[in-house]
């Protein structure tokens, strides 16, 4: 794994956060699957793995094509709420956790999450680590989640900087995509190689 480390001269750094500030995603896997497996759709971790950084709307269709929009948010609706039930679960993950603590107070820090607000709320509060960020931007915030651009377009305005000189912190290829849709040049990847 290269480093974490920003550039020096990086204007804010970007973090998306499940499963990379917080390991949510073994947690979701759970819970979708219980979720998922009550409306008759078995998911494999293959399927998981391909739609897991998506946001809730687009991952749940994925599962569900050509349902109606009530069902899409039922299901969604059942599976953030047995999520929320389960943060007492969480860990954050240290690896990247040090590169926000490094940072803090030296350069603005967001978060940027495909995940809708209620649930990264509650999974930095129950890490710990909601004060370290300046401001907290989620799919409820934008029309169009991950791998849309829009979370991290609103980032970037809202914090007054230029994508050009932010650094995005990402864990899933719909993630980065967003990052580098948005006209951010460092997008890391934050997973530790596979033991």
């Amino acid at each position: 794994m290269t480093s974490l480390d920003p550039p020096d001269d990086a204007a804010a750094l970007l973090f998306d956060c499940d499963g990379t500030l917080v390991d949510t995603m073994g947690v979701y896997r759970i819970c979708w699957r219980q979720v998922f497996g009550r409306h008759g759709f078995e998911m494999t971790d293959e399927w998981f793995t391909t739609w897991g950084g998506h946001s809730t709307q687009p991952f749940v269709e994925a599962a569900f094509p050509g349902r109606d929009p009530e069902f899409i948010a039922q299901v969604s609706r059942e599976g953030h709420e047995m999520f929320l039930e389960s943060t007492h679960l969480l860990e954050p993950f240290e690896h990247v956790l040090a590169v926000a603590r490094a940072h803090h107070g030296r350069v603005p820090m967001a978060i940027v999450s495909g995940g809708p607000r209620a649930a990264v709320l509650a999974s930095l509060n129950a890490v710990g680590i909601a004060d370290l960020f300046d401001l907290v931007v989620t799919a409820d915030d934008v029309a169009t989640g991950k791998p849309a651009p829009d979370a991290y377009l609103k980032a970037i305005a809202d914090l007054g900087v230029e994508a050009a000189a932010c650094v995005a912190y990402e864990d899933t290829a719909s993630g980065m995509a967003s990052a580098r849709g948005a006209g951010i040049p460092v997008v890391l990847d934050v997973r530790l190689p596979e033991a």
